[in-house]
């Protein structure tokens, strides 16, 4: 009787582990296709962004916003490694007619996405970075309520450390870019570039 309920309850572990396994191959399609959508609507023009570029003190310099924008590296500038990824850190950000062509300082394009670092330094002086509290911290107080659920943040830094921007999500996956210097992300089924910049991922219930 005993091994009977010994088996029983290892065939009911075994069914968890399972279920978790399955749930967990299943997430990771669906962001993989989620990055696939996302690149190809950017590839034809579908995907609007915000794109905004931020000097080395991670003060932003400039910021497009447009219907259509595609990221890639520059065509005369591509050359491939081995693995097929980029040796350029030259890129080009189309936009409607338009081309700007970038390499260097930090770049971030994100679509339907709210930068909450724009949105806490708007009312709050910048030199309250430097209170005690952690700013990750404060800026959770203020926006709580947008920050519901078993939810995720990306904190995005300039390389000398300063913070350049905040999104958080509910779903957060990190995504190989052919791009040199970039990751790709998309959160919540919205995407998000970064290009020559640090960032961590936080899980929400370390801010509570």
């Amino acid at each position: 009787m005993f091994g009977g309920i010994i088996i029983l309850k290892l065939h009911k572990k075994l069914i968890v582990i399972i279920l978790l396994s399955l749930t967990a191959v299943s997430l990771a399609a669906c962001s993989d296709i989620d990055d696939w959508s996302l690149s190809l609507k950017s590839k034809i023009g579908q995907l609007p962004l915000i794109v905004s570029t931020y000097d080395a003190n991670g003060q932003k310099i400039d910021q497009i916003k447009a219907k259509s924008v595609y990221i890639h590296t520059d065509r005369e500038m591509s050359k491939t490694d081995s693995s097929g990824n980029e040796k350029s850190s030259v890129i080009d950000v189309d936009y409607g007619k338009n081309r700007m062509t970038h390499v260097g300082s930090t770049l971030i394009a994100y679509e339907g996405l709210t930068n909450y670092e724009d949105k806490f330094t708007k009312h709050v002086n910048i030199a309250d970075h430097t209170k005690s509290i952690p700013l990750l911290n404060t800026m959770y107080q203020d926006f709580k309520n947008d920050w519901s659920g078993d939810s995720k943040i990306v904190m995005i830094r300039s390389q000398l450390g300063l913070p350049l921007a905040v999104f958080t999500g509910k779903h957060v996956s990190i995504h190989q870019s052919n791009m040199k210097n970039a990751t790709k992300f998309v959160i919540d089924g919205h995407r998000l570039l970064v290009y020559r910049a640090d960032y961590t991922i936080y899980p929400i219930s370390s801010l509570k």
